[in-house]
């Protein structure tokens, strides 16, 4: 399969944080949703696909390539904070960007922000946060790029935007050279519109896979203790113990519902497999 990142043996530390050995590929042609709780690595990654941070160790290739020289225009970012010059208004950015990519569609911009409801003549500082998102879209998006990294995009969005920020990101991927890895807390997002999943986290990806592959294999299985452990440890990824109950995620949910016929087992969310990860005790 052809990437459009190749990550390997990936290490990065701010103090006693950091990410660490990190192998990953992204699929050209697929939107890849990169989902974990806060601090577990994913803007970091983000930051080193990007060029932002300079890993400690191992290796990031954009398009078959560690160099960066040449592979701007091929990537579009929108980061979880808006780094635009402040006073700068959304005419005088078009103009700035058109200067900086040979592939600018000044047109495609001012169409975007006039859909977004952002008037070209307000200052960047003006803009409410969900304002600010939207602009970094708009000028991801306007300049054909292969790659679009979006670190927490939606951020800020009524959910009008956010459907409206979807339906965006589906038609860009109608061109099939086109590749998106999109960070998201929103993960009902991601399961709309993502064909791979990868989570993080401590700083390690613990899943990777299709996402309807995962959606499918994954289940909950809640009950006593005892009834719950017998399904095997090989069975189970946690174990999330509460007051009353206890909870397992399980790798195979229709085995386990076929071997266990007096256990319900039901399916997973990303968020349910996030929280029994998260909070709960590796088997």
């Amino acid at each position: 399969m052809d990437n459009a990142v190749e990550i390997r043996g990936l290490c990065k530390s701010f103090g006693s944080f950091g990410i660490r050995d990190l192998d990953l590929d992204i699929p050209r042609g697929y939107v890849v949703g990169l989902i974990g709780e806060n601090g577990a690595g994913k803007t970091t990654l983000i930051k080193c696909i990007t060029g932002a941070n300079i890993p400690d160790s191992g290796e990031v290739r954009l398009f078959g390539s560690q160099e960066r020289d040449g592979s701007e225009g091929r990537l579009g970012v929108v980061f979880d904070e808006c780094h635009f010059f402040q006073q700068m208004n959304g005419e005088q950015i078009g103009k700035l960007m058109s200067s900086l990519f040979a592939n600018w569609d000044d047109a495609r911009y001012r169409t975007l922000m006039n859909d977004f409801g952002i008037p070209l003549d307000k200052r960047i500082k003006d803009y409410s946060r969900g304002m600010r998102m939207r602009i970094q879209v708009a000028v991801a998006l306007s300049h054909s790029p292969d790659l679009v990294i979006m670190d927490e995009a939606t951020a800020g969005m009524d959910p009008a935007a956010r459907d409206e920020f979807l339906d965006l990101v589906m038609e860009y991927m109608q061109d099939e050279g086109h590749t998106v890895l999109m960070s998201s807390h929103i993960t009902s997002d991601l399961e709309r519109i993502a064909d791979y999943i990868v989570f993080i986290h401590q700083g390690r990806i613990v899943m990777n896979g299709p996402k309807d592959e995962i959606l499918e294999s994954y289940g909950i299985v809640k009950g006593g203790e005892s009834a719950v452990l017998a399904v095997g440890r090989e069975n189970i990824v946690s174990v999330k113990r509460d007051q009353f109950s206890t909870s397992a995620l399980v790798r195979d949910r229709r085995g386990v519902a076929e071997a266990y016929p007096e256990l319900v087992v039901d399916p997973a969310s990303l968020d349910d497999i996030m929280v029994m990860v998260i909070r709960g005790d590796a088997e």
